[in-house]
């Protein structure tokens, strides 16, 4: 079975501060995966290096076939993300959510 996610070496600094660490991880197609970790081990920054909101410091990383750096156009329209808080305006309603989110990643 092919590789939906393989990352090698993956890090994040912010100046001397290191928040992710030479992270290397693969997830097959299909395949149930839990990210795990204490606060503060670099879980949602992966994460957000992953889903192209954050740039990577160094290391590599292919999204269903997508390369992160080069093709994060092709990764955005590949991947769905649910976010641990809401970010849904309580004024609008579930369709009027999903169509304003959508128009953020229209190409």
């Amino acid at each position: 079975m092919q590789n939906a996610i393989e990352v090698k070496g993956l890090q994040k600094k912010y100046g001397a501060m290191t928040a992710v660490n030479n992270i290397s991880f693969s997830v097959k197609q299909g395949e149930l995966f839990a990210f795990l970790g204490e606060n503060g081990a670099g879980k949602s920054t992966t994460i957000n290096m992953l889903s192209t909101i954050l740039p990577r410091t160094s290391g590599q990383a292919i999204l269903m076939g997508h390369e992160l750096g080069k093709e994060d156009d092709l990764i955005r329209k590949e991947i769905g993300i649910v976010f641990q808080n809401s970010v849904l305006d309580d004024k609008l309603t579930v369709k009027q959510n999903l169509m304003t989110r959508g128009a953020h990643h229209r190409t």
